[in-house]
């Protein structure tokens, strides 16, 4: 009997290793040296989009709260000085109202995403969680302008923070997808 991997003359036909190569003459062994599995290499990439999604959804978050605090200020502002009904109010103060409820959904969304991202599951998900903060800031300063509340030069420092930790964190999120099960 011949080695199968390099033709030397096998003196023991029960051999199981070949004494020329060394290597494995029994089918099982050959089976398993054929079926191995390569570990997936994991970077940091994805912890980082995860950390750069939360301080972004924490900014959105924020900014989210005020504008529901701002909601209710402006409309006791128009109830007290101009006399204005209830319903008038409301309309006048409503960009308030959306700015403040789509940053409070958005930083839900990222930190939900941010959670998919550490665990390294539903990678669609986390790269929802990670486009929903920049999304509130596009609809923050639609808002802003819209309704002419006149104080976009203060949203801007942390608007556009979030949105450079959002497109950021989508990036990373999405150089990084293999890492996902």
């Amino acid at each position: 009997m011949n080695c199968p991997y390099c033709g030397n003359e096998l003196e023991d036909e029960d051999a199981t290793v070949c004494p020329e190569c060394g290597k494995s003459l029994t089918a099982e062994d050959e089976t398993e040296q054929d079926i191995v599995e390569v570990p997936q290499k994991r970077t940091d990439l994805v912890f980082a989009a995860a950390i750069l999604t939360m301080i972004s959804a924490a900014f959105v978050a924020g900014l989210g709260c005020l504008g529901v605090y701002q909601y209710s200020a402006a409309i006791d502002y128009y109830l007290t000085y101009y006399g204005l009904s209830y319903s008038v109010a409301s309309e006048f103060a409503l960009g308030f109202m959306l700015l403040g409820a789509d940053g409070i959904i958005a930083a839900a969304f990222g930190l939900a995403g941010a959670t998919a991202m550490l665990k390294r599951k539903w990678f669609i998900f986390s790269m929802v969680g990670t486009v929903f903060p920049l999304v509130s800031v596009i609809v923050t300063f639609i808002c802003v302008q819209q309704y002419g509340y006149g104080f976009t030069d203060t949203l801007i420092f942390a608007e556009v923070s979030a949105a450079m930790l959002s497109v950021i964190s989508t990036l990373l999120n999405f150089v990084s997808r293999k890492e996902y099960t």
